[in-house]
């Protein structure tokens, strides 16, 4: 074989049909501070099995707490400790979010961005599928002035893709802001799967997650500041929740960084030779982790870390402090738990 068609042959296995469009990405490391910071996992003080995928979990204002499931059902738990349905959005709820008046707006991966208008009547502001409509609605909040942000995670994957997206590196999220005069318009793009999103209504700043990035940002409305708040994070961060009364942000990692992985980001074309000729990134998948999540303040301070023991295949999508506890549930997990905050 001479040299011509050998090369030839490398150029078809990294860039022929069916190959990976690995694009060149380089995070930050992870933090060997941000790493210590979870050691001795915990058993959870409370389990409750049977609510499967509940990818979001959200305090409501009637003292409830809400849960997104995989099968379309939004559940309502009381503090005494039951569960009831509360709505159904017919499609995959996965951020859930109330408005300063108390209503509900779901990012659901199949319908889009909806409002709820009672316990079925449902109002898409914003539909899912193929570009320029929403091509991963994937978490929601809402600002102290009615204004609506919504993480579309990824312009070329939907929901079920997640893998694709990680192993290629691409980097087409965005955050989206709906004001309440009805106009939309792009607040941030290029993130490495734009995940998380929460507001603090006070400082009006919004904070999200760029999953493969390992990194939160912060978006200050008023002057258009966009910036790193924590970065390095021992784990690929998922959904965010803002902890008013104690001003933290509670940041869940379903998965640990996969060091393979990322040393490949840095050498796009030696990514497109793996996954094609060794299956070393096709065959692979997302390690699953402890329970993970790590509370920071408003400068990105590490306050507090949650580590549980691991007892199911995926990791946690959410925490969020309720009833004096940190509840935690996941996209892929069986049931919702509860620690207590250390």
């Amino acid at each position: 074989m001479g040299v011509g068609t050998l090369g030839a042959g490398i150029l078809l296995l990294a860039y022929g049909p069916g190959s990976l469009d690995a694009w060149r990405f380089d995070p930050a490391p992870p933090s060997p501070v941000l790493d210590s910071l979870f050691v001795n996992p915990a058993d959870a003080t409370i389990t409750e099995p049977g609510l499967r995928g509940a990818e979001d979990l959200e305090p409501g204002p009637d003292g409830r707490l809400y849960a997104s499931l995989a099968d379309g059902r939004i559940m309502a738990r009381s503090p005494n400790g039951s569960w009831e349905e509360f709505a159904r959005s017919g499609g995959r709820p996965l951020g859930m979010a109330f408005s300063p008046d108390g209503t509900l707006f779901v990012a659901d991966a199949l319908e889009g961005l909806l409002r709820l208008e009672s316990d079925s009547d449902w109002t898409v502001l914003a539909e899912a599928g193929d570009p320029p409509a929403l091509r991963f609605p994937d978490d929601v909040t809402v600002g102290a002035d009615g204004t609506i942000y919504l993480t579309d995670a990824s312009e070329r994957y939907g929901y079920g893709d997640v893998g694709r997206s990680f192993w290629e590196g691409e980097q087409t999220g965005r955050l989206l802001a709906f004001p309440p005069d009805g106009s939309r318009r792009v607040v941030a793009e290029g993130l490495a799967f734009a995940n998380g999103v929460a507001v603090d209504r006070r400082s009006g700043f919004v904070y999200v997650a760029e999953t493969w990035a390992a990194a939160v940002h912060v978006y200050d409305p008023a002057s258009g500041d966009w910036r790193v708040l924590i970065d390095g994070l021992p784990g690929y961060p998922d959904n965010v929740h803002w902890d008013g009364e104690a001003g933290l942000l509670w940041i869940a990692m379903p998965a640990r960084r996969i060091p393979l992985a990322e040393s490949l980001h840095r050498r796009p074309f030696l990514k497109r030779l793996a996954w094609r000729a060794a299956g070393i990134v096709r065959d692979a998948e997302l390690e699953p982790s402890p329970v993970m999540a790590l509370a920071v303040d408003a400068s990105g301070k590490p306050v507090r870390a949650l580590y549980g023991v691991s007892n199911q295949p995926a990791g946690i999508t959410i925490a969020v402090p309720w009833e004096e506890q940190v509840w935690v549930a996941g996209v892929d997990r069986q049931g919702i738990e509860a620690f207590e905050p250390r």
